[in-house]
């Protein structure tokens, strides 16, 4: 199908024979979603039961180690016990994203195979089919440089309308499992009583965003323009 960097609104006729809508494709991002999720799940799993509160004890006295360090508005118990929370926390976190990143493997099969039914009547893929199918890919290939640049490079290929915008959205759901650790960790960090770092973490939570969705923008250009 024919796409531009900002393509007009009018839906262009849909390859179905392409290989963007072939089933292997579905296995491979749903096979390395589920992998990625399992891994990260056995991670977190390993940090809560791992950390205890010798090892946060040993990281807040090696800290204080340091002369300078006495100008830290805590405790070396003070700090040894957030130690402990935030990484609680994190282990926590990531394990949610590792079971939302299965389950979200899981919908995204059955999903596709609803967009094929769509193709095969002779409807147009959903909207939002480009950009989805983008960022979701550049999340199984995670281990890829750069990734977020091919994720919106598939989404801007594919789309209807404007290829930088859904390149740009594809970098953003690349970053989806992300999401839920960066919310745990947030939280953890408030838990433990870290205001100032709760700004530091979602000024770097912005910024990861925007670099997201300008590396998926910049592949959405490539791909509207190659297309």
């Amino acid at each position: 199908m024919a796409a531009t960097a900002d393509a007009p609104d009018d839906t262009a006729a849909v390859d179905r024979s392409s290989v963007f809508y072939d089933t292997w494709l579905d296995y491979l991002v749903v096979g390395l979603l589920a992998l990625e999720g399992l891994v990260a799940a056995w991670l977190g799993i390993s940090v809560v039961v791992g950390i205890d509160p010798a090892f946060a004890e040993e990281v807040a006295a090696e800290f204080f180690a340091d002369p300078q360090a006495e100008q830290f508005p805590l405790t070396e118990p003070e700090l040894a016990d957030a130690v402990h929370t935030i990484a609680t926390w994190a282990g926590w976190g990531f394990v949610l994203a590792g079971v939302a990143t299965v389950a979200v493997g899981v919908l995204f099969y059955r999903y596709r195979q609803r967009v094929r039914d769509r193709l095969d009547d002779g409807r147009p893929a959903p909207r939002w089919h480009a950009p989805l199918l983008g960022g979701l890919l550049a999340t199984a290939l995670v281990f890829v440089p750069l990734v977020q640049v091919l994720g919106g490079a598939v989404a801007g290929s594919l789309s209807d309308r404007s290829a930088i915008v859904d390149g740009a959205v594809a970098g953003l759901v690349f970053g989806a499992p992300a999401y839920v650790l960066w919310a745990v960790v947030l939280v953890g960090v408030l838990v433990a009583g870290f205001p100032s770092v709760l700004l530091a973490l979602l000024f770097l939570l912005l910024i990861y965003l925007v670099v997201d969705a300008v590396l998926g923008a910049v592949g959405g250009l490539v791909g509207g323009l190659l297309s």
